[in-house]
C-alpha cells in the first residue's frame, strides 16, 4: 500500500493554463448576453488574477516527495 507522509503534504496540482481556457471561454460567453455584464465583469477579474500568479507558479519536485514516501504492508 501506498502512503503519502504527511509532514510535508503535496500542494495540490492545478492546471492553470486549462482554468484560465475555460474562465475566458466563460467569459466571452457571459459578455454576449444582456444582463450579464457583471459576471464578465467578475470573470474578467479572475482572468487578471490567474495570470498575475500563473508565472509564480511553484515547481514540484516529485523526485523528492517520492522518495520520503513509504509503502507500507497491507494490513487485515
Amino acid at each position: 500500500m501506498f502512503k503519502i507522509s504527511r509532514e510535508t503534504p503535496w500542494p495540490p496540482t492545478i492546471d492553470l493554463s486549462t482554468v484560465r481556457q475555460t474562465v475566458a471561454y466563460m467569459q466571452g460567453d457571459m459578455a454576449r448576453v444582456q444582463g450579464l455584464e457583471k459576471i464578465a465583469a467578475a470573470l474578467e477579474t479572475a482572468l487578471k488574477e490567474i495570470d498575475a500568479v500563473q508565472p509564480r507558479q511553484p515547481v514540484v519536485n516529485l523526485r523528492e516527495h517520492l522518495a520520503r514516501s513509504r509503502f507500507l504492508p497491507r494490513r487485515n
